[in-house]
């Protein structure tokens, strides 16, 4: 009997090891996601608009198909920015705080920078492609065309692009709030934004997410 206990024991013991080995911790993971944006982002202080990104972040990284899945039935926010992105920087920190200040779990990060596509007009108005979007990226403008802006400079509105950086707020699938850059006051983006700037921004932000968490509502339906 008692070599069936010892036996049952190791095996056990074995198995939890396995498992301790395989399977990540959420909790480990959001941690892991916040120090790679952390160190990501304060790697260019030396090249760039200097930021200061606290560990405790709410940021995770997500893939094409975790941001299609939020726009189609998810509530959350997704933040589209690259690193070296000075008005990106700018904003960041305001973006953190701002989901610090509330119940919000965490910000899908996705940098689309590569996947976009590049278009001018040359010398008889015609539109010139100069590099094509990927097909994820031109998914990701037929699903946000009613929230982005127009391409600028090839006077067609109808010729939509994701400029970053791009914060949505989605709730049960329905965008609720949307804000592209910073605030209107700004216009270098190598500055950083002064406390009145800061503060528009942060308003702007925690209004949006409110309406994620639904203490704010613009629409009984998603209440």
């Amino acid at each position: 009997m008692k070599k069936v206990i010892v036996g049952f024991l190791a095996v056990f013991v074995v198995i939890s090891m396995l498992t301790s080995c395989t399977a990540t911790p959420v909790k480990e993971i959001k941690e892991e996601d916040a120090i790679k944006f952390k160190e990501e982002y304060e790697s260019l202080n030396d090249k760039s608009l200097e930021v200061s990104i606290p560990e405790d972040n709410k940021i995770k990284y997500a893939s094409f198909d975790d941001i299609m899945s939020l726009l189609t039935d998810g509530t959350g926010v997704i933040y589209f920015g690259f690193p070296s992105c000075p008005w990106c920087r700018n904003m960041i920190p305001i973006l953190l705080n701002s989901a610090a200040d509330t119940d919000l779990e965490n910000i899908l990060y996705f940098n689309a920078l590569d996947i976009r596509d590049s278009k001018h007009l040359d010398d008889n108005g015609n539109i010139i492609t100069d590099k094509e979007g990927t097909e994820e990226y031109y998914q990701l403008l037929d699903k946000l065309t009613d929230v982005l802006g127009s391409y600028e400079g090839l006077n067609d509105p109808s010729i939509k692009r994701l400029y970053f950086p791009t914060v949505i707020f989605v709730k049960k699938g329905e965008i609720v709030g949307t804000h592209i850059g910073t605030v209107d006051s700004q216009t270098d983006p190598t500055i950083k934004l002064n406390k009145q700037q800061s503060d528009e921004l942060y308003q702007i932000y925690i209004e949006n997410m409110q309406k994620v968490l639904g203490i704010l509502c613009d629409d009984e339906k998603l209440c």
